[in-house]
């Protein structure tokens, strides 16, 4: 068992700006594309996380969770969690999005909703991630690009 998935079971996720797979991969998301961060980062410490809102996916391989880092409520946390050890796929942390607190499936894809108005759109278990901020006001919208 992973070190990730240990501290999962506590509900804790690394405190990382991006994407940390089980495997060890990094990814950075952004609103156009999803790269894999190449060099050796230091990721920080262990945030709790208090979830908001989960959905089964796929005739339950993964469930897909969300919600918010404990210690501070304006970080979103998107967990995938495999439903066959319980065990996260990846974690996935914004500091740039509020709490997310909506999940839809759309089209074949994952929508996770924040309470600001930012999105992360993503096909399980990782065939394509995008974060799209908003640029308006909290109750603004994000100009439909999903």
């Amino acid at each position: 068992m992973t070190v990730m998935a240990i501290k999962w079971r506590n509900q804790e996720v690394r405190s990382h700006n991006g994407l940390v797979c089980n495997n060890g991969d990094i990814y950075e998301v952004h609103e156009t594309w999803m790269a894999r961060v190449h060099e050796k980062q230091e990721l920080g410490g262990w945030l709790n996380v208090a979830i908001l809102a989960q959905e089964e996916l796929y005739g339950g391989q993964y469930i897909v969770k969300c919600g918010e880092a404990a210690e501070h409520g304006s970080i979103g946390v998107v967990v995938l969690e495999s439903l066959q050890n319980h065990e996260p796929v990846w974690t996935f942390v914004s500091d740039q999005s509020n709490p997310f607190d909506q999940i839809t499936i759309k089209g074949g894809w994952v929508v996770v909703l924040s309470t600001s108005g930012a999105v992360l759109r993503f096909g399980a278990p990782m065939r394509e991630a995008r974060l799209l901020l908003t640029r308006t006001s909290i109750h603004g919208s994000n100009d439909g690009r999903l």
